[in-house]
């Protein structure tokens, strides 16, 4: 959970007790066990199972085990089975595990060309 890498960015933890409106941008790791009201541009997030998230989030990588009312853009989006999601997520790489929520629409950020369908995938 904590980084203890040198030259690595912090740390950061939002208690489940805490509540923060407002935008939020981080260039570290943030862990969210609280509520935020309001935007997210953060490079590693983790939405703990009492954190609450209002607003759009950009990201490098986003780990979900609370819920998200707002859209989701990352490079790395990965839903855990107690994630509840109400927007659109936009991703390179997306991992959904069992009992996961979503409501909204899966975009993948990579090239149609470099995407095989699954029924050409099946044949090969």
């Amino acid at each position: 959970m904590f980084n203890k890498k040198k030259n690595s960015f912090p740390f950061s933890l939002i208690s489940p007790d805490t509540e923060i409106t407002g935008n939020i941008q981080c260039d570290g790791e943030l862990q969210i066990d609280g509520k935020v009201t309001g935007d997210l541009n953060v490079a590693q997030l983790i939405i703990g199972e009492s954190g609450l998230v209002e607003g759009n989030i950009i990201a490098k990588q986003v780990q979900v085990r609370g819920q998200v009312q707002g859209g989701i853009n990352a490079d790395s989006v990965t839903l855990e089975p107690s994630a509840r999601v109400t927007g659109d997520i936009e991703h390179d790489t997306l991992s959904i595990q069992a009992g996961a929520h979503i409501q909204g629409q899966l975009n993948h950020r990579a090239e149609p060309s470099n995407v095989t369908p699954l029924d050409k995938a099946s044949e090969g």
